[in-house]
């Protein structure tokens, strides 16, 4: 009973507040009312007055209003809102904002006060809620990059990293972020960029930059064979097939980044020089770089033949000091015996330095090439003639066991040094020298001959230069302990010792690679060829390259029978073939002239047949990878060559000269130069 009677008690009161003020029941907007007379308690008279709200920019829902404690909506669109309509003369008020409206921001003024002796009014201002609109930069390092909002435009400088667009975005405004100019060299995307701006900075925009690419080419001109290929910066290998006029590699490069256009293997019988070929890529294809390819063979001399010049030459060239080029030709000259030839590289002219005329005084048919000493002499060999004569006791004399000689370049006066004794009695040192000459570290000469020797298979020899003193170091025994016929010279490597090659003897009887201590003779077989697809007939010598291997040729076996590039190890003597030749038209056959590491680090070598014509090639084998390609393929015409026996040198301009057997003008063989590079 007594909570029933306080209960009743606490609505009398607050009826009574509410009539005091006189608070408006309903949300909606009105006008000021007027104020109205009435009594107290007391039954004294009172006024009473309106409170009402004046509403700038409200255009969304959910504003709510208290007044003295009490909840009064307004409507979305509103101008006006009645907030009491009766209150007394000297009653308080107190206006705050309950809820904001959705999007927007609502503040007072006047908010609070007392009625006095007329109507009260609250300003009620409002306005749209805006926030950040942005993101995220990457990859931007170019100029110029301007991203737009509608109207709103932002210039983006390179290496930022984020972005904000300098006015907010009202919330509930749609926006979509684009691209208006991209930057200098790059292309620029972005994702997460179109949306309706909500009650919240917008920082998710990605705008992502990756550099353009641009194609790097150009033009050719002269290329009428295949097998050009063109890197940059040495990679990037791309094939350029024959009569084509311009080229672009395979990949593309970015703005800004260097590119350095090269060639990595030239075309058969063509070299091709690149101009213009590096640079900075710009905001543009490059189409500028310009490669000119020519005939890479120069016909430098053909020999007129017996008796005005040399003929047949089987051997290469070697250079003197006078920068001529001297070789020895097998036949021709002056009595046809052979002879000792010079060419002017620059000229093409030929000369004559000796003519061989035997008779005991000289030798005959020289079939190696030349070697040079410290002081600009040349040495060489015979295949046969020489001083010694041996007899039987039926006084059946016998000569031409061939020499060594010495050639002065300059004033052509020819010294025979030595001539070889066969078998005869204890001399044992051997006949035919078809091989050339090295002049070793410890001052001698040093040779092999084809025959000759203990056991007839042939030898290894040491010639004094300046006495002429000579010796053999050693006999081959052949069979298949040991090797026999060397046809080809030597080579002193890193290690001191002499390396060279039979064609025939050892294990298989296909031929070995030998090692000669130059002080005791001591021979060790390093390598016998099994004659199978690791090759068979070494006719020439060896080189040692920069990789400290020993490099050769074999004139058969292989896996087309056809001949290989060998290398072998010195000091293992593991052997390993790096080319093996196919023959036919599309490659070359039987190289029986050894290979040069040229100052591209390459190997180049000859081939006798093989190629489109069958007359022989020229080749380049990278020793790293094996790969080869030809060089030039001879045609056997008048303005050619055909059948290059002789070895290549590179000379102190850069080129390769070499020699053919056949060929020329008049047949008999020819000089010729080779551009690499």
């Amino acid at each position: 009973m007594a909570g029933a009677r306080a209960n009743g008690a606490r609505r009398l009161l607050g009826a009574a507040l509410a009539a005091q003020l006189g608070l408006s029941a309903c949300g909606g907007g009105g006008g000021g009312g007027s104020s109205t007379a009435g009594s107290d308690s007391s039954g004294t008279a009172t006024n009473h007055y309106a409170l009402s709200a004046t509403i700038k920019g409200l255009n969304a829902s959910g504003l709510v209003l208290s007044v003295n404690g009490s909840s009064i909506p307004v409507s979305s669109g509103a101008t006006s809102q009645m907030l009491a309509n009766a209150l007394a003369s000297g009653a308080a008020y107190s206006v705050s904002i309950a809820s904001q409206p959705t999007g927007e921001t609502c503040s007072l003024s006047e908010s609070t006060g007392t009625i006095a002796s007329a109507n009260g009014s609250v300003v009620v201002t409002c306005s749209s809620q805006a926030f950040k609109l942005g993101g995220s930069v990457d990859g931007l390092t170019g100029n110029g990059l301007l991203i737009a909002n509608g109207s709103a435009t932002l210039t983006v400088g390179p290496g930022a990293k984020s972005f904000n667009f300098p006015a907010p975005v009202a919330v509930g405004s749609p926006y979509e972020v684009t691209v208006r100019t991209q930057p200098l060299g790059q292309t620029c995307t972005l994702s997460g960029n179109v949306g309706t701006m909500p009650a919240s900075d917008v920082t998710s925009i990605a705008l992502a930059c990756t550099s353009t690419m641009y194609t790097i080419g150009g033009s050719i001109t002269g290329l009428n064979a295949a097998g050009l290929v063109l890197l940059d910066h040495g990679a990037d290998a791309t094939v350029i097939g024959a009569d084509a006029t311009t080229f672009t590699m395979h990949t593309a490069v970015a703005y800004g980044a260097s590119y350095a256009v090269t060639v990595q293997s030239q075309p058969t019988g063509r070299v091709c020089t690149v101009s213009d070929g590096a640079g900075t890529v710009g905001p543009a294809n490059v189409t500028g770089i310009t490669i000119a390819c020519l005939n890479n063979m120069t016909l430098l001399y053909s020999f007129a033949g017996y008796p005005s010049s040399g003929v047949n030459p089987y051997a290469g060239l070697v250079q003197a000091d006078n920068g001529d080029l001297y070789g020895t030709s097998e036949i021709g000259g002056a009595s046809n015996l052979g002879a000792v030839f010079a060419v002017d590289p620059s000229a093409g002219t030929e000369s004559l330095v000796h003519s061989f005329v035997g008779n005991l005084t000289d030798g005959t048919y020289p079939y190696a090439p030349l070697t040079k000493d410290k002081a600009g002499n040349l040495y060489g060999t015979t295949e046969t003639g020489g001083s010694y004569v041996q007899c039987s006791p039926a006084q059946v004399c016998e000569t031409n066991y061939g020499s060594v000689f010495k050639i002065n370049p300059t004033t052509g006066v020819e010294t025979l040094l030595y001539s070889f004794k066969g078998n005869a009695g204890s001399y044992n040192d051997g006949a035919y020298p078809y091989a050339g000459l090295i002049l070793a570290s410890d001052g001698y000469l040093f040779g092999t001959t084809e025959q000759g020797g203990s056991a007839g298979n042939g030898t290894v020899y040491r010639v004094n230069p300046k006495s002429g003193a000579g010796v053999a170091l050693h006999s081959f025994a052949g069979g298949t302990g040991d090797g026999a016929n060397p046809y080809a010279g030597l080579v002193q490597a890193s290690d001191g010792n002499l390396y060279g090659t039979t064609k025939q003897g050892g294990a298989a009887g296909n031929g070995t690679v030998f090692r000669i201590n130059p002080a005791t003779g001591a021979e060790s077989i390093v390598y016998a060829f099994l004659g199978g697809s690791d090759g068979a007939s070494p006719y020439a010598g060896l080189v040692q390259a920069k990789d400290g291997n020993l490099y050769g040729t074999t004139g058969a076996g292989g896996a087309s029978g056809a001949g290989t590039v060998f290398k072998v190890d010195p000091g293992t003597g593991a052997e390993s073939v790096v080319y093996a030749f196919a023959g036919g038209t599309g490659d070359g056959a039987n190289p029986y002239a050894g290979v040069i590491q040229a100052s591209d680090g390459n190997l180049y070598g000859t081939t006798i047949s093989g190629g489109a014509n069958g007359d022989g090639t020229v080749f380049r084998i990278d020793p790293s990878t094996g790969a080869e390609s030809l060089v030039y393929v001879f045609a056997g015409a008048v303005n050619d060559g055909a059948e290059p026996y002789g070895g290549l040198i590179q000379a102190t301009d850069g080129y390769l000269y070499g020699t053919t057997l056949k060929g020329g003008s008049s047949d008999a063989g020819t000089v010729f130069r080779i551009t690499i590079q």
